[in-house]
């Protein structure tokens, strides 16, 4: 790894870590955003599933989903400490998600595997990728939740303004280069989705928005939530 690739990763250890007693606040802040995300990922992956998130921060989204093994993994033992202490009944680990030595103490395979708003802060994607598949049986699904670049500006004037979760750089990723890396590491994408074209509520009319206005051709590609689900090649 070089020295650039270092620096980088220290600054999103410490600016994770700065963030992790703050993390719950802002769950509550954007409940709405977050509770739609969640409800999809329910309908993604049903109840009582082996799940494992890459990238897991405080363990909300596990929590949520209601698996029957949940293991989480997170760089950030600021992080993980407070998911241990939210959601005790689930598995959490400290570990660099792009290092397959983290992989060890998991437990694998699981039915599902998830990477919620991580993909954009790996160094070495397709790598990445390809090292999932030790942790995969041949039904598994890798399940990809990222932000639109479309909206990356927008986002920015969020954070200025409070009214997000600050959150360091990352690399902009369409559908199109993410399916990619996918069929390079060997994995086919079986389904596409894109949401939250409106991610407030906004007295009910983010919610008509995003209901009615968000699903129709063309208007879809402007969601601010994108979501990938592949399964080993």
């Amino acid at each position: 790894m070089s020295a650039l690739d270092l620096s980088r990763k220290r600054a999103l250890l410490e600016h994770a870590n700065s963030l992790a007693p703050q993390r719950a606040s802002w769950l509550a802040k954007n409940r709405y955003f977050h509770s739609d995300h969640y409800r999809y990922m329910r309908f993604l992956i049903p109840r009582g599933a082996s799940v494992l998130d890459l990238g897991c921060g405080v363990g909300d989204l596990l929590a949520e989903l209601e698996p029957s093994r949940g293991v989480g993994l997170d760089m950030s033992e600021a992080m993980v400490e407070q998911a241990r202490a939210l959601n005790p009944s689930m598995q959490y680990h400290v570990g660099d998600v792009e290092n397959v030595q983290s992989f060890s103490d998991l437990g694998g395979p699981f039915d599902y595997i998830l990477l919620s708003g991580t993909i954009g802060f790996l160094d070495d994607i397709e790598s990445t990728l390809e090292s999932l598949h030790e942790l995969c049986h041949k039904d598994t699904r890798v399940v990809i939740v990222y932000y639109s670049p479309l909206w990356g500006p927008v986002l920015k004037v969020a954070e200025s303004l409070g009214l997000k979760m600050p959150q360091p750089e990352q690399n902009w990723l369409n559908t199109e280069s993410i399916s990619g890396m996918l069929e390079l590491a060997d994995f086919d994408v079986i389904k596409r989705e894109w949401r939250q074209l409106v991610p407030r509520r906004l007295m009910f009319l983010g919610t008509l928005l995003n209901r009615y206005l968000a699903p129709l051709p063309g208007i879809r590609r402007l969601c601010l939530r994108n979501y990938l689900v592949a399964r080993p090649n």
